[in-house]
């Protein structure tokens, strides 16, 4: 007989705040101490990162790592936490997500540009739609901006609302093109060598792929997001939508052989908005202790492509202007 003690089970109408970072740590302890089963401390943090302290999430998770990834085990590894996301991402049908997912379907046009416009839309209570969506769980209120405040729900809803890009993949990194390219002897990645790389793809692309689409469709972020993946995760490396940064949350974040690259990305800005990124993106590298990072801007406005580099306090910002402004997809040959 199974029993249902444990500490991870919360009752399904039960409605409770979110949890803080220490309520999760002091949760996951107390398994520790009853059963003597230990979370590794990069499993903490990940079961913290992926469910922002969303109950019913942070207990499924848990709960998942205990009874089904590493049951009989005496210490619960980011091996067994690896499986367990995949699972919740793509094998399960988890009842929180597929909440989340349902409601957002029905304000797709709003969520969308919630999701792949970053702080673009006001928190308004009083807006029929964002009240909808809050009341329902799918967003939250940011510094006054409507966010998606729980990882592993923004991960969902980015997989379900993503621009379509099929078939790219061998236009993308065509036979002979190899991460290896990339990679110097002591495993660093040269990402401006490889931001070379995906240019050429775009100019050769982009027509056919950005003509006619709004920005907030994310169809820039996915593709970046898509090109990266495909080299960086042929080495084991991975890419991070989204990714929280010190309260804040960098646009796409790789970490290959044990390091970081921060990246954020933005679209048909003016000006002030730009002054406004490479502050955004400084910030976010100061949290991280980095001492470079990258922006990069995609642009229907500027006549060809560019890359800068600014540094300030000993920090390095790689520029990258994107042109999106390209001829009909008929007339390209």
């Amino acid at each position: 007989m199974e029993d249902n003690a444990s500490p991870f089970n919360i009752a399904e109408h039960m409605e409770v705040p979110y949890f803080t970072k220490e309520q999760v740590y002091d949760l996951l302890s107390q398994h520790e101490k009853e059963i003597g089963q230990i979370f590794e401390e990069k499993v903490k943090e990940l079961i913290w990162h992926n469910a922002g302290g969303q109950p019913g999430l942070t207990n499924a998770l848990a709960y998942d790592l205990v009874m089904k990834k590493a049951k009989g085990e005496k210490i619960i590894t980011e091996k067994h936490f690896e499986k367990t996301l995949y699972d919740f991402m793509h094998r399960y049908i988890d009842k929180n997500i597929s909440n989340i997912i349902s409601k957002a379907e029905k304000e797709k046009e709003l969520i969308m540009k919630i999701l792949f416009e970053s702080e673009s839309v006001e928190f308004n209570i009083y807006d029929e739609r964002i009240n909808y969506l809050y009341l329902n769980g799918v967003i939250d209120n940011c510094e006054g901006k409507c966010c998606v405040r729980v990882p592993l729900y923004y991960k969902a809803l980015y997989d379900r609302f993503k621009p379509q890009v099929n078939g790219e993949k061998d236009k993308m990194k065509p036979f002979g093109e190899t991460i290896k390219n990339y990679i110097d002897n002591n495993g660093i990645l040269d990402l401006n060598k490889l931001m070379k790389r995906y240019i050429k793809y775009i100019k050769q692309r982009g027509a056919i792929m950005f003509k006619g689409r709004n920005y907030y469709e994310g169809v820039y972020q996915y593709n970046l997001d898509q090109f990266l993946s495909l080299y960086v995760e042929a080495t084991n490396g991975k890419v991070y939508p989204e990714t929280e940064v010190g309260g804040g949350r960098i646009d796409l974040l790789i970490n290959l052989n044990n390091k970081e690259y921060l990246i954020e990305v933005k679209a048909n800005i003016d000006s002030d908005e730009y002054e406004k990124g490479k502050k955004q993106l400084l910030e976010y590298l100061k949290r991280k202790e980095q001492k470079e990072g990258w922006l990069i801007i995609y642009s229907n406005a500027i006549e060809d492509f560019e890359y800068i580099t600014e540094e300030k306090d000993g920090v390095k910002l790689h520029i990258w202007f994107i042109k999106t402004n390209f001829e009909s997809p008929s007339k390209v040959k």
